[in-house]
């Protein structure tokens, strides 16, 4: 379990974050909701170790981030941003090693390698394994980059009663996509949960985020407005009130979808 405790955060004189706590729960697919501006990529870069904050606690199974070594850190949690810009035109299979920095010392060892390419089967990129990063689309991109941080957590050879946690947090990770890479993304995403991997999501589709949200975090103005434990916890009012919409509920036969107005 990821849990920050009272966390608060500064920049610049500005109070970013206040006072917020709440508990990721494990083997679930956690989601980060709110407006532009209330904080959801701040509290994301705290939870993963990326900024410090100004006061409170964040704990990994009931550790302090800070007892985790760079090393240990990167072994358990990784993170898939929108953007990952590269300079240089390594292959695609390159990149997705990066996810292997952290496990090898200076030569990738066999499994090593065999995980980049379950990785890669995993995304469905194995014909582009070769071809240089800049020149795929951005969605091969992003399923570059996906393919990178599995094989960054990668936990399939250990015994089930021996695999350790891994959290796999997404910034945003589908805002650039189409809805075919939208959903393919996050598909791989939600099969994680079979294999001891917690997800924490940013997204900003509400009716994407509650297809495949299992508990949600409305964050407000830098607070948490909201802790709901599944989608039917979410009211009219509360996101007529925190996102500052219309919104009506209607029925497509199955669970139902959102429409919003201003």
């Amino acid at each position: 379990m990821v849990e920050l405790s009272g966390v608060t955060y500064r920049a610049g004189g500005a109070l970013i974050l206040n006072d917020v706590s709440v508990r990721f729960r494990p083997g679930k697919f956690n989601v980060i909701l709110g407006p532009n501006g209330a904080g959801k990529s701040t509290v994301l870069r705290i939870a993963t170790g990326l900024a410090r904050p100004t006061q409170g606690t964040v704990r990994y199974d009931g550790q302090p981030i800070e007892s985790f070594n760079t090393t240990a850190l990167a072994r358990m949690r990784a993170v898939l941003s929108q953007h990952v810009e590269l300079a240089f035109p390594l292959p695609a299979s390159d990149v997705v090693m990066m996810g292997r920095y952290p496990h090898y010392d200076r030569v990738p060892t066999a499994q090593d390698r065999d995980i980049v390419r379950r990785a890669l089967e995993a995304v469905g990129m194995t014909e582009k394994r070769d071809q240089p990063y800049p020149t795929l689309s951005g969605g091969e991109q992003q399923k570059i980059q996906l393919a990178r941080v599995l094989a960054q957590i990668w936990n399939a050879e250990a015994p089930v009663d021996a695999r350790s946690p891994r959290y796999l947090f997404l910034d945003e990770p589908t805002s650039s996509l189409d809805v075919h890479y939208q959903i393919h993304l996050l598909d791989i995403a939600r099969t994680l949960l079979d294999h001891d991997c917690t997800v924490v999501a940013i997204l900003h589709d509400l009716n994407v985020a509650l297809e495949y949200g299992q508990h949600f975090v409305l964050l407000e103005r830098g607070r948490v407005a909201l802790d709901a434990e599944d989608a039917r916890a979410i009211t009219q009012h509360d996101i007529e009130r925190i996102f500052q919409v219309r919104a009506r509920r209607l029925d497509d036969g199955g669970r139902g979808f959102w429409r919003f107005s201003l």
